[in-house]
């Protein structure tokens, strides 16, 4: 059976894929998320761990790494860029290298441009989770919510329906709406992006 290594950069994305991860795994692989601390530990600890990974895979484990991180205010194709760089430096083949026609073993992904954007683009998660707004009129921007300041705009409209009126609880409210995530039904790009190369790796 493959196993999966997810690496990501903060306490919230880990909280979210402890819920989502089973759905979309469905006992077909082993997993654990690797929670690097934040976006600069995981990268500037990156190289060193990839090339910990190739050893790891060259002593016969099965193994699959997906590298998880928020675009923020990166630029997305450098960032991107980046992070391929680093697993070819460390003797790994990526998804994007192969594009489909050969083995890999890193997949890398970008949550555009954070985790919420997930959240935002799983309406019945949030009704679900959230009982105030099962009569609510979701904004057009949710059926797109790949587009910038996707936080706070989830808090904004949290807030306009009595939830998290002060501070946005990143972590409580990742546990909380991850739970109820449907992954096919998620109109996020960058979810469906993170789903496919789940599969890949299957």
């Amino acid at each position: 059976m493959t196993r999966l290594e997810i690496l990501v950069e903060e306490p919230s994305m880990e909280a979210a894929l402890l819920e989502v991860m089973p759905r979309i795994l469905k006992n077909r692989a082993q997993w654990k998320p690797i929670n690097m601390g934040s976006k600069g530990k995981l990268l500037k600890a990156l190289p060193a761990r990839l090339r910990a990974y190739r050893k790891r895979i060259d002593n016969g484990e099965n193994l699959k790494i997906i590298v998880l991180v928020d675009q923020d205010n990166d630029n997305c194709e450098q960032l991107k860029r980046r992070l391929e760089t680093n697993a070819r430096e460390a003797g790994l083949i990526s998804k994007t290298a192969v594009n489909g026609q050969g083995d890999f073993q890193v997949v890398t992904r970008i949550a555009i441009e954070e985790l919420e954007a997930w959240f935002m683009g799983d309406a019945g998660a949030l009704k679900a989770a959230f009982t105030s707004l099962r009569s609510a009129n979701f904004p057009g921007s949710f059926s797109n919510p790949d587009n910038g300041g996707t936080w706070e705009r989830l808090h904004r409209f949290l807030k306009r329906h009595g939830i998290y009126r002060n501070s946005y609880p990143k972590i409580e409210a990742a546990r909380k709406i991850a739970r109820y995530m449907e992954p096919d039904r998620n109109r996020s790009r960058s979810f469906q992006s993170f789903l496919q190369g789940v599969e890949a790796c299957l």
